[in-house]
């Protein structure tokens, strides 16, 4: 791989950094990474074992080893084609670069935790945030609207209730959610220096302007993260790049900038990762983590954990306890007519409460724990289905919501079956009562399908639908 020399010179600035080995680290391949969805997961324990044995159920053979940075990733082989296997459309996994999985580790979010993932498109930390979370919830942002609709579509698969996705700016989320969030996740927009190696186009998009100008726009992300984030809080900023303007300089900005901001220093030699850069004599910034492929199983990445000093007042200045939750009244009586519709489909397969109803035109969605006005949404919580008219048509969401476990009315498909259903094509099941029934594969959702006659007809969305799935 051929680095333009720009890019040389750019770097013989940051100490101990090893062009050289860099370079040799390019003729080996990417090591690919996996990350179960624990609200899929079959087994108590998350191991490899298990997951090997589970794969292996399904037809995919391989060693999977443990990424030492992430309890619930795993490294996994070139050969196991894990993108076209029917169980990375069914949600078991997410396929994520095993350095990416570091930053949302050591943000040390507890199960009650409020989250802000500031930049969350395609949606591996924003997912891999939601398996953290039992009470508390993620708002997951993402400026773009198509990638908004990625984002949402990666926690629709996933089956993950906890998590809204808003399509704001910084600066607009800063206005709404004044010292709101317990944690917060600034995975910033960079020049992707780290990621030559897995995406050699990102070489051609590098110049030697592109760190200055990625910085200056970092510094304006991260100053909207410190006024959204609560006295006591944590915040974890990284990048994908390796220049000091996007990361040391960027945490020395912090400081500067907000004297009640401080580093948590990283045990980096515990993971093989090395010290910041020490770019003011201070030592302080050699508590942040840098990320180098010739050191480490995965891609070159930075990242830094900072904690807001608690000055004993109360700062939840927004009421997220006052949010819509379906409340029947005369003035929602439409909603309250499509709940107790809805109430009625879904007693037929679980005794699972929902509540924090919200209705977007014919879109019903609940477990929404924040008001919502104001706020540009993508997906407000967890999309049930769609009306068209009193008819109500349930979503992909809520069937990979389901604890099919616990669930009346499953059919088990056959691997056939599946792949034929995931096509878009409709299935013969015969001694299958009429009626909505939720399918599912190896006891994962795949999606509710409505039965007539012996036929299973097609409801798996069409953006979706592929051919030539694994199982």
């Amino acid at each position: 791989m051929n680095l333009p020399k720009e890019y040389i010179e750019s770097v013989k600035n940051i100490p101990d950094f090893d062009v050289q080995k860099l370079k040799e680290s390019f003729e080996k391949d990417s090591k690919i990474g996996v990350r179960i969805n624990l609200k899929k997961w079959p087994y108590n324990e998350i191991c490899s074992e298990n997951l090997q044995k589970f794969m292996k159920i399904s037809g995919i053979l391989g060693n999977f080893e443990q990424i030492p940075w992430c309890k619930s990733g795993f490294y996994a082989t070139n050969e196991m084609k894990l993108g076209k296997n029917v169980l990375h459309e069914l949600g078991l996994y997410y396929i994520q670069e095993p350095s990416a999985m570091a930053p949302v580790e050591f943000l040390n979010i507890k199960e009650n935790d409020v989250v802000l993932d500031l930049c969350a498109a395609p949606g591996g930390k924003s997912t891999q945030i939601s398996n953290k979370l039992e009470s508390g919830f993620l708002i997951s942002n993402e400026i773009v609207p198509k990638r908004a609709k990625i984002l949402s579509e990666n926690i629709e698969r996933l089956g993950l209730d906890n998590v809204i996705v808003t399509n704001h700016s910084p600066l607009e989320l800063e206005n709404k959610f004044f010292e709101f969030f317990d944690k917060i996740l600034v995975d910033a927009p960079c020049s992707g220096e780290g990621m030559f190696r897995k995406n050699p186009d990102a070489i051609t998009e590098w110049n030697e302007n592109t760190p200055k100008m990625c910085a200056e726009r970092q510094k304006e992300i991260v100053k909207s993260a410190y006024k959204m984030l609560k006295p006591n809080g944590t915040m974890v900023y990284s990048t994908c790049t390796f220049s000091l303007e996007e990361n040391e300089e960027v945490i020395k900005f912090i400081l500067d900038e907000f004297d009640d901001m401080k580093i948590i220093p990283t045990q980096n030699k515990l993971f093989g990762f090395c010290d910041g850069i020490d770019i003011d004599g201070t030592k302080k910034l050699c508590g942040t983590s840098r990320l180098y492929p010739y050191n480490i199983d995965g891609e070159g990445h930075f990242f830094a954990v900072l904690h807001k000093k608690q000055n004993g007042e109360n700062y939840d200045n927004f009421d997220y306890n006052n949010r819509k939750n379906g409340k029947i009244t005369e003035k929602n009586g439409n909603l309250a007519q499509k709940i107790k519709i809805f109430n009625n489909f879904i007693s037929n397969f679980t005794d699972y409460t929902f509540d924090n109803f919200n209705l977007f035109g014919d879109l019903l969605f609940a477990n929404c724990k924040i008001n919502l006005n104001n706020i540009k949404t993508d997906l407000p919580g967890i999309l049930l289905g769609e009306f068209k008219k009193d008819i109500f048509v349930p979503s992909l969401h809520l069937a990979h919501f389901i604890n099919n476990g616990k669930c009346d009315n499953v059919v088990e498909l056959t691997d056939f079956e599946v792949k034929s259903y995931i096509q878009g094509l409709e299935i013969s099941k015969q001694n299958v009562t009429d009626g909505w029934k939720l399918l599912t594969y190896k006891n994962l959702p795949v999606c509710f399908g409505k039965c007539v006659a012996g036929k299973i007809k097609n409801h798996y969305p069409k953006n979706l639908r592929k051919n030539n799935l694994l199982v």
